[in-house]
């Protein structure tokens, strides 16, 4: 047996799973797992003993200590990485929807302070979609992506298409600056409104490979298109995060009456 696997036996050494209990093997090794974690015996971002180590630790098969950590990976107590084992989630990013602005700057008030990656700059004719969106026809337009981290970990990549009427932006200004910073900072227009979409959906091979995530996780998808006060899109966003490690975060108003609703609409349709 290796050094590493008796040191993660002796640092969550428990007594042996109970063989007669109702409860599958497997349930028993991932509440043993659970009970570590929230007692701190294995914090955030730490790694959990190796499939192998919880074999020789509680006598089980290769199947069962796999199913206890896909478990727990499931409930998203943890998290895997291929290649590098399972770990203690961290808490999820979270982005807060309350006021109109860039991502960077929306992550920023939600106590995150990502790093920041531009992959690729280019101009292009997009998807059909993006092009009605934009009302730009065939023409190629600016466009981006860009890769955002959280202590070396990537959580998020972002597609990017600016309209024909932002004019000409460089990967100089792309990379330093965030799209609505480049929009009405540096060519002065005005940004008013913009329509957002969430939604869940599978993962494509490249989202995957950048979000370093496995075949069966989903993704967050955001979907924003930005106007100027004329109605006019200047911006076209496809923002997509690893749905186990984010949450959007909204801010609600007053409540709306219901009765007070309900019995003016009886009132507008009487006879």
């Amino acid at each position: 047996m290796s050094p590493a696997v008796k040191a993660s036996i002796r640092r969550d050494a428990q007594p042996m799973l109970n063989r007669d209990s109702p409860i599958a093997l497997h349930r028993q090794l991932a509440q043993r797992l659970r009970d570590a974690i929230y007692g701190g015996t294995y914090k955030q971002g730490d790694s959990i003993p190796t499939e192998q180590a919880l074999m020789a630790q509680y006598q089980v098969s290769r199947i069962t200590a796999r199913q206890a950590v896909m478990q727990l990976v499931t409930e998203g107590l943890l998290v895997r990485r291929q290649g590098k084992g399972s770990f203690v989630s961290a808490q999820p990013v979270q982005h807060p929807l309350v006021d109109l602005r860039g991502f960077y700057d929306e992550l920023v008030a939600g106590g995150v302070n990502p790093e920041i990656e531009l992959l690729e700059f280019d101009r292009r004719v997009p998807q059909p979609r993006v092009a009605e969106r934009l009302r730009s026809g065939a023409q190629s337009l600016v466009s981006w992506k860009r890769l955002y981290r959280r202590g070396g970990e990537p959580f998020a990549v972002a597609w990017v298409y600016l309209a024909p009427i932002v004019g000409k932006v460089t990967s100089e200004m792309a990379s330093m600056h965030t799209s609505y910073h480049i929009i009405e900072n540096l060519k002065m227009l005005k940004i008013e409104r913009a329509d957002i979409s969430i939604r869940a959906q599978p993962s494509t091979a490249e989202t995957r490979k950048l979000l370093r995530m496995p075949p069966s996780t989903p993704i967050l998808a955001l979907e924003r298109v930005t106007y100027l006060a004329d109605g006019t899109p200047v911006e076209y966003d496809l923002y997509c995060a690893h749905a186990d490690l984010y949450e959007y975060a909204f801010k609600v108003g007053s409540k709306v009456n219901v009765a007070d609703a309900l019995a003016r609409r009886a009132e507008a349709i009487s006879p």
